[in-house]
C-alpha cells in the first residue's frame, strides 16, 4: 500500500470517529435499541473473546468448542437471535437514512422515523441475511478447525500454552477473512438506495467501488472490531453479570456507530459524491 493511499485509508478511520463525535447523539438513539438487545444476549467479538474463557476449558468435543463461540441461551431459544436481527434492520435503516439525509442536505434530523426507515428497509434486510449466512458459516468453521487443532495437541482436556498461541493466529486469520467476505456486502445496501441498483448491480458495483482500496477498507472495518475485542476480553473478568452487559451496551453501540458511519463516509469519498454536512460546517450555509 503506498504512503498516500494509506494516509487516504487512514483518513477514513479519522473522519469516521469525526463524525460519530458530531452525530453522537442522534446516532447513539437510533442504535441503542439494537444494542441494548445484543448486550443482553450475546457477548461482543465472541470469536475472539471466547479465548480468555477457552484458557480455563475441559474441552472433551465439538460441543464444548462451539458453545464457546456461539451464545448457548440465545442459539437454543432462537427468540433473542429474532429480536436481534429485526432491531438490527431497523435500527440500521434508520441510520444509514439519517446520515445519508445529513450529508445530503447538510442538517442532521431525526423526522418521519418510519418514512426513513422505509427507505432503507428492503436493501437492509437483504445485506443482514447474507452477512447472517456468512457469519454463521464463519462460526461453524471455526468451531471445527479449533476443536480439530484442541484435540491434535492437547487432547481431551485443558489447552496447552502452545495450543492458545495457535488458537489466536487461527481465530484472528479467520476473522480477517470473514471481515474480507462481507466487505463488499456492507456497500449493497446505500447503493441500492442512493443510486437506485437492483440487488445485482448493487453487488458488481460495490465490489468496482472498493475494489482499488479493499486493503484499506478492510482496515478501515477491522478497527472497530479490534477495539471491541480488547475491550469485551477485559469486560469477561468482570464477575457483575449487569455491569457487564452495560459495558457490552456500550461497545456493541460503539460498533454499530463507527460501522454505519464509516461506510456512509468511505462510499460518499469513493464515488466523489459531494457532502454538503462538510460545506455547512466550513462554510456555515
Amino acid at each position: 500500500m503506498s504512503a498516500i493511499g494509506y494516509n487516504c485509508d487512514m483518513a477514513y478511520i479519522r473522519r469516521t470517529f469525526k463524525y460519530m463525535f458530531k452525530a453522537f447523539g442522534a446516532l447513539a438513539l437510533v442504535c441503542l435499541p439494537a444494542a441494548v438487545l445484543l448486550g443482553i444476549f450475546t457477548k461482543p467479538m465472541a470469536s475472539l473473546a471466547y479465548l480468555v474463557e477457552y484458557s480455563k476449558t475441559y474441552v472433551k468435543g465439538f460441543p464444548d468448542m462451539f458453545w464457546l463461540i456461539f451464545n448457548k441461551y440465545a442459539t437454543k431459544y432462537v427468540y433473542p437471535l429474532v429480536l436481534i436481527f429485526i432491531a438490527l434492520i431497523f435500527c440500521t435503516s434508520l441510520a444509514l437514512s439519517v446520515i445519508e439525509k445529513h450529508f445530503r442536505v447538510g442538517k442532521l434530523m431525526l423526522v418521519s422515523p418510519l418514512k426513513q426507515i422505509n427507505n432503507y428497509f428492503l436493501p437492509v434486510l437483504i445485506s443482514f441475511f447474507i452477512l447472517s449466512l456468512i457469519l454463521t458459516l464463519y462460526g461453524m468453521i471455526q468451531s471445527g478447525l479449533l476443536t480439530l487443532l484442541h484435540m491434535l495437541m492437547s487432547g481431551k482436556g485443558f489447552p496447552t500454552a502452545f495450543n492458545m498461541v495457535i488458537a489466536v493466529v487461527l481465530s484472528v486469520g479467520l476473522f480477517v477473512l470473514a471481515v474480507f467476505a462481507s466487505c463488499s456486502t456492507m456497500y449493497w445496501t446505500p447503493m441500492m438506495v442512493i443510486y437506485g441498483f437492483s440487488f445485482g448491480d448493487a453487488a458488481a458495483s460495490s465490489l468496482r467501488l472498493i475494489d482499488k482500496k479493499s486493503g484499506g477498507i478492510i482496515l478501515g472495518l477491522l478497527t472497530p472490531f479490534a477495539i471491541v475485542a480488547v475491550f469485551a476480553s477485559a469486560v469477561s473478568f468482570i464477575g457483575i453479570s449487569y455491569v457487564r452487559i452495560a459495558l457490552a451496551v456500550i461497545l456493541y453501540l460503539f460498533l454499530i456507530m463507527y460501522l454505519v458511519s464509516y461506510i456512509m463516509i468511505s462510499m460518499f469519498d469513493l464515488s466523489g459524491m459531494e457532502r454538503r454536512d462538510e460545506k455547512r460546517a466550513v462554510g456555515g450555509n
